[in-house]
Formats: C-alpha cells, structure tokens, sequence
C-alpha cells in the first residue's frame, strides 16, 4: 500500500464495527476525526469524547512510534455498542534505534490521582482518561501497541471519585 492509497476505509462483515487507516501525514490525524465523527452515527456532542481521544491517541502514535516515519501507518477502529462507543488505535511499534515507548499510569510521591503519559510525559493519555470510562493497552517490547479506550454513548464522562 502507497503513501497515496491513504486514508482508506477498513470493511468488515459487522455493521457496526468501523475503520481506518491512516498514514503519517499529520493531515490524517484531521481527516480522520471527520471520518470518526460520521462512523459513530450520532451527534457532535455525544461523540465530541470519543473523537478527541482519537485524536490525541493519533497524534501520539505518530510522535512516539514508527507510525510517524515516512511509510508509517496508524489503525484506528470504532465499535458500536448499545450503550459504549469502542475506540481502538493502533501504532506501528517503536522506531528504529528509538527507545520503546509505551502509555503508562504514573503516581506521584504520596499523591493518590492517576496521572496516564506516555513515558516521554505527553498529555494526550491525560484528556482520554478524562473523557473515557476506561481505557487500557495492549502489546509493547518494541511492536505495535493498541490503546483501547470506551465511551458512554450518551456522553456522559465517567463518575469520578
């Protein structure tokens, strides 16, 4: 797949599962908010949450790994659910010769608050804990890493303590 081939469309059998797949155009990051925006088939208020997170997340994936190189690609996937929107964004791994990053949760000394940044200390990982009810990862050691994320779909932000 070329350079020029993206944005594309991901098909998949079930209706209410969509994606897209990006490259390391920083101008995807705006193209694919859009494309979130129609994807979660409702209003900009209820899915402000979700395209925010989709856009910090892509935004990080193209700064801290190999999906900001110039062949570089970033997944992202949206899942419908009777009650949660299921955000997924996929990276490409670490770049070559860079040092593997991944999100983590730090706490400060005696400080009981989660503080979600990528290692570096970016603040995207800090608006999706804000907006998700949950959000967790999968993969590292180098490879692609996935940060999942969900919604309510009624907007409402998750209770906090």
């Amino acid at each position: 797949m070329r350079a020029l081939d993206l944005p594309r469309r991901i098909r998949y059998a079930d209706p209410d599962t969509s994606g897209l797949v990006c490259g390391a155009d920083p101008q995807h990051v705006r193209i694919a908010r859009r494309w979130a925006m129609q994807a979660t088939r409702t209003t900009p208020c209820l899915a402000h949450p979700l395209v925010v997170s989709l856009a910090e997340l892509h935004t990080n994936a193209l700064k801290h790994s190999a999906s900001g190189l110039l062949s570089g690609r970033v997944r992202i996937e949206i899942e419908r659910r009777e009650r949660l929107f299921l955000l997924r964004v996929t990276d490409e791994g670490a770049r070559p010769g860079g040092g593997i990053t991944v999100p983590e949760v730090r706490a400060g000394a005696g400080v009981e608050k989660r503080e979600p940044a990528l290692a570096e200390g970016g603040y995207g990982l800090a608006l999706v804990d804000a907006m998700a009810l949950y959000w967790d990862f999968t993969g590292g050691e180098g490879g692609p890493v996935t940060v999942r994320a969900a919604f309510d779909r009624s907007g409402r932000p998750r209770p906090r303590p």
